[in-house]
């Protein structure tokens, strides 16, 4: 995972990029891989003590993604937020969170 942030004048603008390499494995497109997964981007404000969230978004594409596969059945790929924005920042600094909610299986009765 990786963000990139970039000034022009009083606005700051930031985007995030995760890439993955998962396993090959059958069915090819599986969409009960996850319950849930998501990208948090968040712009801050750098300041001393807790830099307060001045501007955060979700992105929920990535789960499609991820439980999707080459006709080869293997799990890699690349996923590229938006960009977000923020303007009238100072010193500003990028923040961001993966989450992931694996889908819970439930197993036989002995």
């Amino acid at each position: 995972m990786s963000t990139c942030a970039a000034r022009s004048g009083r606005t700051v603008y930031a985007y995030a990029e995760v890439q993955w390499d998962g396993p090959a494995f059958y069915p090819v497109d599986d969409t009960e891989i996850f319950d849930g997964a998501k990208l948090r981007l968040q712009i801050k404000q750098s300041r001393e003590g807790t830099d307060p969230v001045v501007i955060e978004r979700d992105f929920t594409a990535l789960e499609d993604q991820l439980e999707d596969s080459t006709s080869s059945s293997k799990r890699h790929g690349r996923y590229r937020t938006p960009t977000i924005s923020h303007r009238r920042a100072r010193a500003p600094s990028r923040v961001l969170v993966l989450g992931l909610a694996w889908r819970r299986t439930r197993l036989p009765a002995p």
